[in-house]
């Protein structure tokens, strides 16, 4: 929920992963489909380019919340690796830009008591930490000049680093309800801007704007088979940064995941999908509107401790590898995560 490199390709469509045969090659196949199939194909690029939801939070009972009362935690380290040809960083147009960002997120939740419009109510607070690396370079290759005189090949390369607290998440209103196997949420999320900014640096844990993200969750999960499907739809409006003059467009996110479990251990595949919508507007964008897109998928491994919701640790390791960027970032995500409730 808070956002932010290798060299990998940022656009294009020859890119597509190759996945085993077996569970994790069908269930990919299954998340791809559900994900691609929602999202319109439209190339529709946000200041710093990413938008206020970080890509792929979602995983596993995305669309449960706890019948029982209390407190919950949730901690993520998530890596994020990826490079995009063009972005608009602090107003200022960026080439070749390279970032490696590990996030530490720390997810409470809070369980009332209380029922709302027949759904149980909770809410979210989601605080982080962030260790940013950007590094922005610019190349002109070999040229015969006045004269015939011959240049050699010229590179510059600006980089940054910043250890500092992120943006912070939350949540006022989150209503669940349940049905059977099925489950679904409604939650209300905000992005305050807590991170650091400064116009003059390139490595900011922060959008300096704040957002407004609605989230719809879903979840069938059989507990005799073991199967469960999740998904989750969040569509974020942001406001402006007040340093840049920059408005992003607003953006949908997709995210989907199939796990089959085997008594503790789970198995199975996740995806999203960030969509840009509306485009970029304000003094900052200087590219116009550059709307983004981009794609991610990748398995995920879960391990819970004991089958008592009240009494259990549940442990994921997930990854995702994006492809068919457009405007925006392309790389990998590598994510692991513990749950438990106090």
């Amino acid at each position: 929920m808070v956002r932010m490199g290798q060299n990998v390709r940022v656009c294009g469509d020859n890119a597509r992963p190759n996945f085993p045969r077996g569970l994790i090659g069908y269930s990919a196949g299954v998340v791809l489909g559900v994900v691609a199939g929602l999202a319109p194909w439209i190339c529709h690029a946000a200041e710093f380019g990413t938008g206020p939801w970080l890509k792929g939070y979602s995983d596993i009972f995305a669309g449960i919340v706890p019948a029982a009362p209390g407190f919950y935690f949730r901690g993520d380290a998530y890596h994020y690796e990826a490079s995009a040809g063009t972005v608009v960083f602090n107003g200022r147009v960026s080439l070749d830009v390279d970032q490696d960002m590990t996030a530490s997120l720390f997810a409470l939740t809070y369980v009332t008591p209380w029922k709302f419009l027949g759904g149980t109510y909770a809410i979210v607070a989601a605080p982080a930490v962030m260790a940013n690396d950007v590094n922005v370079g610019i190349g002109l290759p070999a040229f015969t000049g006045p004269r015939g005189r011959t240049f050699e090949p010229i590179e510059v390369n600006v980089g940054d680093t910043n250890l500092a607290l992120g943006d912070t998440a939350f949540a006022p209103l989150v209503l669940g309800w349940d049905a059977g196997n099925f489950h679904w949420n409604f939650s209300l999320f905000g992005l305050a801007p807590t991170g650091d900014y400064d116009v003059n640096q390139l490595a900011n844990t922060s959008l300096n704007h704040w957002a407004i993200m609605p989230r719809l969750g879903a979840t069938y999960f059989d507990p005799r088979t073991g199967w469960q499907l999740n998904g989750v739809f969040v569509y974020s409006w942001s406001f402006k940064n007040p340093e840049t003059e920059y408005e992003t467009g607003q953006i949908l996110n997709l995210e989907g995941s199939v796990v089959k479990n085997f008594g503790p251990l789970g198995l199975g595949a996740v995806g999203y999908a960030m969509i840009q919508t509306t485009g970029d507007s304000g003094a900052g964008a200087r590219l116009g509107s550059f709307e983004s897109r981009v794609y991610g998928i990748g398995p995920i491994l879960t391990f819970t401790t004991s089958a008592d919701p009240n009494k259990s640790l549940t442990v994921l390791v997930k990854g995702y590898h994006e492809f068919d960027a457009e405007h925006t970032f392309e790389g990998n995500v590598v994510d692991v995560a513990a749950s438990f409730k106090f």
